[in-house]
């Protein structure tokens, strides 16, 4: 091989191996392996170098999991065979397909019916910015308030350490929503908004509130994303689950603790991205 041929070699992004080996499957098995590689190259980052990947890579791709009903060797199986193939041919120089560990359950083989796999829709706008916050989580916060555990312990007079149980308590909520992140990453399902005609995730809606006569704004978002005070509200809310998949000109009415509150969809518009704001 070539130096150059070494060189281009070394600068296959994640997201262009995973598009090579796509292309090589037969076509009944193509759909659900693209699905989960695709979830995997979404965590990772579809540019980044395959023979950048590292065995905590995929450590931490495991771990964001939820443990619960979800069959997680739908998911992992794909990605275990994928990393092993990049092995098989000289890809990367060791096989990361043997980090990723399957669970051995004896009941689903011979159990045909296996459970939909839970999933957490969110929009790609979401899904970003929880990798920016568990990055932040991660490298500064976490990272500091142990640093601060640490120093408080060393007062080796717990009784009345109030230094110490604060920081205890802080860093248990810090790791609490790493984890809580982590799954909803790795259970996500991003949503893009592919019509103006019905309101989806990332829809901005303008209502008309038929008790007060006057109108409101909200833009319906997944996880990662709401922020009742910018207007952001949660598909999974009252209000965005009553709106999902309507109309301008449908009547909606929402249950709250106050009574029935009646609504009037006005106008629905995509969400404007940033990159496409810009140009």
């Amino acid at each position: 091989m070539t130096a150059t041929e070494n060189s281009s070699e070394n600068l296959v992004q994640l997201g262009q191996a995973i598009a090579a080996y796509i292309s090589t499957l037969p076509p009944a098995d193509r759909e659900a392996t693209s699905r989960e590689l695709s979830r995997f190259a979404r965590w990772i980052g579809a540019d980044v170098p395959v023979r950048r990947l590292t065995p905590t890579d995929i450590g931490r791709y495991q771990e964001g999991f939820p443990v619960s009903s979800v069959d997680l060797n739908l998911r992992l199986e794909p990605v275990k065979i994928f990393l092993t193939q990049l092995k098989t041919k000289k890809v990367t120089d060791i096989n990361l397909g043997a980090q990723v560990r399957l669970r051995r359950t004896t009941s689903q083989r011979s159990n045909n019916s296996r459970p939909e796999a839970e999933t957490v829709p969110m929009t790609e706008e979401g899904f970003a910015a929880l990798k920016v916050e568990l990055e932040r989580l991660e490298k500064d916060v976490r990272p500091k308030v142990t640093q601060e555990l640490t120093k408080a312990a060393a007062d080796k007079d717990f009784r009345e350490n109030a230094p110490y149980d604060a920081a205890k308590q802080q860093l248990s909520q810090v790791q609490g929503r790493i984890n809580d992140i982590r799954s909803m990453l790795s259970a996500a399902d991003i949503r893009t908004a592919d019509s103006d005609e019905f309101v989806d995730l990332g829809m901005t809606v303008v209502l008309k509130d038929l008790s007060e006569n006057e109108d409101i704004s909200f833009t319906v978002v997944g996880q990662g994303e709401v922020n009742v005070r910018e207007g952001r509200i949660s598909g999974n809310s009252p209000l965005g689950h009553a709106l999902m998949n309507r109309r301008p000109g449908d009547i909606v009415e929402v249950s709250t603790p106050s009574g029935t509150q009646t609504y009037r969809v006005e106008t629905i518009q995509r969400r404007r991205t940033a990159g496409a704001a810009a140009s």
